[in-house]
């Protein structure tokens, strides 16, 4: 028996640029379950993320680019249909790669299956995936991170940098929140409970404006932006400070390659750390994460915000939303 799936694909490549709706399309391919060990998935939740902006080029990058006119690829929560598996049951709840489509059949070895201890099923796509893991590497694996330090976060009022904010908190660190929203400073100062939140975009001089904030300056910036942000943050930043580089959303939708920095030579004598990290080198490094992750979910010292889309048809809005900082949170799509 065949079935339709429709999906989102990519119709062209956009080497520059922030991505219009138009560049993407809505197809439907018949699918069927007949080999061993395959499932039949019904999607339940998408999630939009940053990093897929840098598969819709064709230069080399650390993942292979969307083909075109085929079904993109990411973070999904489905719900089993149908099973030659004996590993999955009809009713189970799995984690796939096979987002962006309504239904799609896949061996039970690309899925994983969720059990929801009570909480919300799209959390396993935000604080308990790999949203959540990536801050939680940052901020542990990456920096070091210490009890009383100061913590820079760009892009604070997404995903990742509301997550970073509340993992460096629970570390009794002071957490410096930039963001580019006032509705987003009221969120992280008022319910997250950052000691300081500024919209960067009503700040003539970063430099002036994080002195302003932190006299001593920083132990650690999450910088999830580059540009101009990260020129700032150096020349703020303690001796033996680290940088940890998450994202760089600034210059990967400029329309131009922009200049490079102009003050290494505070990174040689402040003696800073830079880090670029990609959390897909840190697959098997879970248990303690998942675990913690889960107690600071369940006794709520971790908050959740989504943005939510609902239609697999708005897959292409809620990704553009995203780039242009229109989400609180967490984005997704829920079909």
């Amino acid at each position: 028996m065949t079935i339709n799936s429709k999906f989102i694909a990519l119709k062209n490549y956009i080497p520059i640029g922030i991505p219009k709706e138009e560049d993407f399309e809505i197809k439907e391919v018949k699918i069927s379950i007949s080999g061993q060990n395959e499932v039949l998935v019904n999607n339940l939740w998408l999630s939009v993320d940053p990093y897929m902006r840098a598969r819709m080029t064709e230069k080399k990058n650390y993942k292979p680019p969307f083909k075109l006119g085929e079904p993109m690829e990411g973070s999904a929560i489905g719900q089993v249909e149908k099973s030659n598996s004996k590993s999955f049951k009809i009713g189970d709840f799995v984690l796939s790669n096979c987002g962006w489509r309504d239904k799609f059949v896949e061996k039970e070895i690309n899925l994983k299956k969720i059990y929801t201890q009570n909480l919300p099923l799209q959390s396993f796509l935000g604080p308990l995936g790999m949203t959540g893991h990536t801050a939680y590497i940052g901020l542990y694996n990456m920096a070091s991170i210490k009890k009383g330090q100061t913590v820079l976060v760009s892009s604070a009022g997404g995903s990742v940098g509301s997550l970073v904010c509340q993992i460096a908190k629970i570390n009794n660190c002071k957490v410096i929140a930039s963001t580019g929203s006032d509705e987003k400073v009221e969120w992280l100062q008022n319910e997250l409970k950052v000691d300081h939140a500024f919209n960067y975009k009503k700040t003539n001089n970063l430099v002036l404006k994080l002195k302003e904030i932190a006299p001593d300056g920083f132990d650690i910036y999450f910088d999830n932006v580059g540009g101009d942000f990260l020129e700032a943050a150096i020349y703020r930043m303690k001796n033996f400070g680290k940088i940890i580089i998450c994202g760089r959303i600034s210059q990967m939708n400029a329309s131009t390659p922009g200049s490079g920095l102009k003050n290494m030579a505070h990174v040689l004598v402040k003696r800073l750390t830079i880090k670029g990290f990609l959390i897909f080198d840190h697959e098997n490094e879970k248990e303690e994460f998942t675990k913690n992750m889960t107690e600071w979910l369940i006794s709520e010292k971790i908050k959740i915000k989504e943005t939510v889309y609902e239609g697999l048809n708005n897959c292409p809005k809620a990704f553009v939303d995203l780039l242009n900082g229109k989400n609180i949170g967490k984005m997704l799509v829920k079909i």
